[in-house]
């Protein structure tokens, strides 16, 4: 959940491929042992005041690795966990948290919004903090609840968009032919088990009218899920990625949308 707009998300995840992120105020990072799974050989960069819990996102990580991983082999694709990231940086939100990240990622301070929760750049997936995390849902979703497996789901919901973007690139060429914003982040929604409202299925006239003949729809993570969710009952989640490219996405899809 970046919550960044598309020109700002795309400088931040080229400038994270340059540059270590805000290593004032964070514990020396330390290369784990090779060992079995993916999480154990990523480097942590982490707040000091949450050097003590590495361990625990060590696991987090490696859990929506392995999820994100199963995800797409499930529609198909298969993705090593270890091909993702190589590295995880956690930032202690601070009031010049924003000028620090946009400075360093080469963007203007307004483009980092008070709400930005997370990206994945290159390798590395970039976080905010858990309780940082969790002010921000309580902002956004106040009648959504709050669970500590939200953060988690963060991670899962970022590395979806790595994964997605990864497929996109050895398809395609390039990322930007992963669809349409409403259809890449209701992709990490669905992915993450985020924002599911249990609303049931949109007929494909209320999506066509939503989404169609290039409509574009409210800035709405909610939405986004439902959108994916009710395509995804209709159609695999292969036919979906690999549609969601074309021009008229999803309207050629829907064919005539009946009611």
């Amino acid at each position: 959940m970046t919550h960044l707009g598309a020109q700002a998300t795309a400088a931040l995840r080229l400038a994270v491929t340059m540059a270590v992120l805000l290593s004032s105020g964070c514990a020396t990072p330390r290369e784990r042992p090779h060992g079995a799974t993916a999480a154990q050989r990523l480097r942590f960069e982490l707040p000091t005041s949450a050097a003590d819990v590495r361990d625990a996102y060590a696991r987090d990580v490696g859990s929506a690795l392995v999820a994100v991983s199963a995800f797409f082999r499930a529609a198909g694709y298969a993705v090593a966990p270890e091909s993702l990231l190589d590295s995880v940086v956690v930032v202690r939100w601070a009031p010049d948290a924003a000028e620090r990240l946009a400075r360093r990622f080469g963007v203007m301070p307004g483009d980092i919004p008070p709400t930005f929760a997370g990206t994945v750049a290159g390798h590395t997936l970039v976080l905010v903090d858990h309780d940082r995390y969790h002010t921000i849902w309580n902002q956004l979703y106040p009648d959504w609840q709050w669970t500590d497996d939200e953060y988690r789901r963060l991670m899962v919901h970022e590395l979806t968009h790595r994964a997605h973007e990864a497929i996109t690139i050895a398809r395609l060429g390039s990322a930007d032919r992963m669809g349409p914003a409403w259809f890449f982040e209701g992709l990490a929604v669905m992915s993450a088990g985020q924002l599911d409202s249990g609303q049931g299925a949109l007929t494909p006239s209320e999506i066509d009218a939503l989404v169609g003949r290039g409509h574009t729809p409210p800035v709405s993570y909610p939405l986004d899920g439902r959108l994916v969710r009710s395509l995804a009952e209709r159609y695999s989640l292969h036919t979906l990625i690999v549609r969601a490219s074309d021009p008229g996405f999803p309207s050629t899809l829907l064919g005539g949308c009946p009611p």
